[in-house]
């Protein structure tokens, strides 16, 4: 009993002595951090600015009051130094003082959704979308850009801890610990703002994805209690941008007219015309905008007449909504252009020095820089209209199909998806890749100039087919004939195609003339081998010389058939069935023998021996037996026998041939 009551006491009292925090711990914790000793900097010498911002702003003066008083005992030419780098520490921790404290990001919030939305309200909700997107996408882009910044602090933080380490006692290393908490500082400034910048992206990317939820909400409760008054309004509002478009386009003739009248034989001509072209530049995009407000305006007639069920004639809004889809493609063309031309207007004004120039010259600039920026405002409408067509566009597409019906609705999409894509492949091909001497060549030309190829090359293939098929059917002789009559049909036949290739791009002979002569140049020094042996070929073909089927000997001693005579060499099987490829200069060039050139019917030698005091008749009759059970020897043709004669008494046989 006494055992157990020990351990008990002995158990609660290690309980307490554990749990009861020492004197030396409890002052380490309640002790005030200590500011940065420049003599020997700690590790953790940074945490003396941490805390609350009212714990830290009072640590701040304090360092900043110790700092200065430190300053006065350096050398003179150092302190100057030192003065200039405090004061960007000090504006570096006033800014991190205010980061400190609780900052608000206020974030946008939508209206309550309806419970139905009528067409009208659509642009202003798209254009909401589109604000909150290029927010986010802005926001983005300050996230990007702090995070450089704050690894570039990182870096030269680093940098500066090991200058400091590495510095000697004395001022230099007091200099080097200040600007290690300049660059401290300006690392934990980019920190900061790095954080409040992440959040305010995150709030920018959830207010956009809201507002596009908002979008698809609003598209899905579209609806309209429009009556027949408010249909004939919109239908009087078609009519009204159609005479708007009537308008705008007698303005264009009109600036286009000014634009091409000037003389430009002085520099304030000059001037006037660029101002004219300008002018004719904001001219064509009055129109774009005219013609997309026609297109919206037709836009919410049709779906409005979708909507309350008055029969409108499909078809026609099929047209109509077509048209309105070629108009987008088209100035997603030229709105780029015309944005890039109006800001070269605006540099080439803002470049011109006005000093010197009189009150007229000075007048002109002036109209010239407000004419462009007046067409960048245009842009910027008009960018916005046409994203607000296409969405009407794609809702009238959804309202012709939920009247006509699934089926029809597909054949329909199907005809203008292949309508729309050969649209698109015919404005590729028309585009313009490169011009020769004035002429343009588009993806088009090439495409027709290489089926002229492709069709000449399957032409001539075709030919060479049927002349071998005829062929086979006649003699060795005729056979060769018709060979080369191939090779030449297939020469002209290419030839002829890349010349007509060539013309359908609608490149000048001319040119091509000296194309050719800078190729001959080109022959003369890296192709001469090629062309000699081509033209080795045609004088083969032409002379018959050598004709496919032939048994040939060269000087070199190589024996064999012609197998093919092509465009830089000739094909020779010889008689142990091996194929060799012999240029066809060589056939001209050396000494060749041709056995069959003459005729098909040759006399091959063989010369052989037998032994002294062999009976020579004997030989002989055996000789010409072995050489008539030849299949291919003659036998009955006057003149051709076959003949065996002693020819040698050698040395140590009779020689026999």
């Amino acid at each position: 009993m006494k055992t157990a009551r020990s351990t008990l006491l002995l158990t609660l009292l290690f309980g307490v002595l554990v749990a009861a925090p020492s004197p030396a711990q409890e002052a380490e914790e309640n002790q005030a951090p200590v500011a940065p000793n420049f003599a020997a900097l700690q590790q953790n010498w940074w945490s003396y600015f941490e805390g609350s911002q009212a714990q830290v702003e009072p640590r701040i003066e304090i360092f900043l009051d110790n700092v200065d008083q430190q300053i006065s005992n350096l050398r003179a030419q150092n302190q100057e130094t030192a003065q200039s780098v405090i004061e960007a520490v000090r504006d570096n921790l006033e800014v991190y003082l205010s980061l400190l404290g609780d900052i608000d990001l206020l974030s946008e919030i939508l209206p309550e959704s309806a419970a139905s939305y009528s067409i009208d309200e659509l642009p202003t909700i798209a254009t909401t979308v589109r604000n909150a997107v290029a927010a986010a996408a802005a926001e983005e882009l300050e996230v990007q850009r702090e995070q450089r910044i704050l690894d570039g602090a990182s870096r030269r933080r680093d940098g500066l801890f090991k200058d400091y380490l590495d510095a000697e006692y004395g001022d230099e290393r007091w200099l080097t610990a200040l600007r290690l908490v300049r660059a401290r500082t300006a690392q934990e400034i980019s920190e900061r703002r790095l954080v409040i910048l992440t959040q305010s992206f995150e709030l920018a990317t959830s207010y956009a994805d809201a507002a596009t939820e908002r979008l698809n909400l609003a598209l899905e409760r579209l609806a309209t209690d429009a009556d027949e008054e408010q249909l004939n309004a919109l239908i009087a509002d078609v009519e009204a941008k159609i005479t708007a478009v009537a308008t705008a386009q007698e303005v264009q003739r009109e600036a286009q007219i000014a634009a091409s009248s000037l003389d430009l034989d002085t520099a304030q001509s000059r001037s006037e015309q660029r101002l004219q072209q300008q002018k004719l530049l904001d001219a064509d995009v009055r129109l774009a905008a005219a013609g997309v407000a026609l297109a919206q305006a037709e836009a919410k007639r049709w779906w409005t007449e979708l909507q309350l069920d008055t029969d409108p004639d499909l078809e026609t809004i099929k047209d109509t909504s077509a048209a309105a889809s070629d108009l987008i493609r088209n100035l997603g063309d030229l709105v780029p252009d015309w944005n890039r031309q109006t800001e070269d207007e605006l540099l080439a004004v803002q470049s011109v020095d006005r000093d010197g120039l009189d009150r007229t010259s000075r007048r002109l600039l002036d109209q010239r820089l407000g004419t462009a920026q007046a067409t960048l405002t245009q842009l910027g409408n008009l960018d916005a209209t046409i994203a607000n067509l296409d969405m009407s566009i794609s809702v009238v597409d959804i309202a012709v199909a939920e009247s006509a019906g699934a089926f029809r609705s597909w054949l329909s999409n199907m005809s203008r998806l292949i309508e729309t894509g050969w649209i698109r492949a015919t404005d590729s091909a028309n585009a313009t890749l490169f011009s020769v001497d004035d002429t343009p060549v588009t993806a088009g030309d090439i495409v027709q100039a290489l089926i002229i190829l492709i069709f000449a090359f399957l032409l001539s293939r075709g030919i060479r087919y049927a002349i071998r098929r005829v062929g086979e059917k006649e003699s060795a002789g005729t056979q060769a004939s018709l060979y080369t009559l191939g090779r030449l049909s297939h020469y002209t036949i290419v030839v002829l195609g890349l010349f007509i290739a060539v013309n359908s791009i609608g490149i000048n002979f001319g040119n091509l003339a000296l194309v050719a002569g800078a190729l001959s140049v080109g022959i003369g020094f890296g192709l001469q081998s090629i062309v000699n042996n081509f033209v080795s070929g045609l004088v083969i073909l032409f002379e018959r010389s050598l004709r496919v089927g032939d048994y040939i000997e060269l000087d070199t001693g190589l024996t064999g058939t012609v197998k093919a005579i092509n465009v830089r060499s000739t094909l020779i099987n010889t008689n142990d069935n091996i194929d060799i490829v012999v240029p066809n200069s060589e056939f001209v060039t050396t000494r060749l023998t041709n056995w069959t050139l003459g005729e098909r019917i040759l006399r091959v030698r063989i010369p052989f021996g037998v032994a002294y005091g062999s009976d020579k008749e004997l030989v002989r009759k055996a000789a010409m037996e072995a050489a008539e059970a030849v299949p291919f020897t003659l036998t009955h043709m006057p003149g051709r026998e076959v003949n065996v004669w002693l020819v040698e008494y050698g040395d140590n046989s009779l020689n026999f041939l």
